[in-house]
């Protein structure tokens, strides 16, 4: 869990599916729009059934229709027609409006997400090498001894010959062995 507040991470998670849930409550309301449309729609072609199935009946009965009952019904029809398309055109609109504001969130919200990845990885590159500089300053500072002559803080390093491998390589060269001698290693 370096680098990362997992508390900013699930509010912001939190924060995305408030946007979506509202996104889907509008989408309902959009759909449910469209749905009473289609009532209208159903309603209006149900009139425009029943008003062809009177003329059907009318025609039946060998009634005579004037002329202006047949403009009268073509305008209707026409006009339904007219209502049919708004109405498809409208919702498709609505439909396609609805979805392009749905890709922007989501998109907005990739990116923003995206931007708090790449800013919390370059916070945790930043630590990560502060503390590599650190160490290494600490490596450098235990690894430097003190020199001859010179006061130090520090207790001398007292060599133990059972385990300062130092000490078998001095007592060699001291007897006159050497790397070259033939008991070396």
């Amino acid at each position: 869990m370096r680098g990362l507040d997992a508390d900013e991470v699930y509010g912001y998670l939190d924060l995305v599916a408030e946007q979506a849930l509202a996104k889907e409550r509008e989408l309902s309301e959009k759909r449910a729009e469209n749905e009473r449309l289609q009532a209208e729609l159903r309603r209006v072609q149900a009139e425009l059934q029943r008003v062809q199935a009177e003329l059907d009946e009318r025609e039946q009965l060998g009634d005579r229709v004037n002329e202006q009952v047949v403009q009268l019904f073509s305008q209707a029809q026409l006009v339904a027609e007219e209502m049919v398309q708004d109405v498809s055109r409208d919702a498709r609109e609505r439909i396609g409006q609805a979805r392009a504001q749905e890709r922007r969130i989501v998109d907005a919200a990739m990116d923003s997400a995206g931007q708090q990845v790449r800013s919390y990885a370059q916070t945790a590159q930043a630590q990560m090498q502060s503390i590599m500089e650190s160490f290494a300053s600490d490596v450098d500072r235990l690894g430097t001894t003190p020199l001859s002559g010179e006061p130090s803080s520090a207790a001398t390093y007292q060599g133990d010959p059972l385990f300062d491998d130092m000490g078998d390589r001095q007592i060699r060269f001291r007897k006159g062995g050497g790397p070259q001698s033939a008991g070396s290693d």
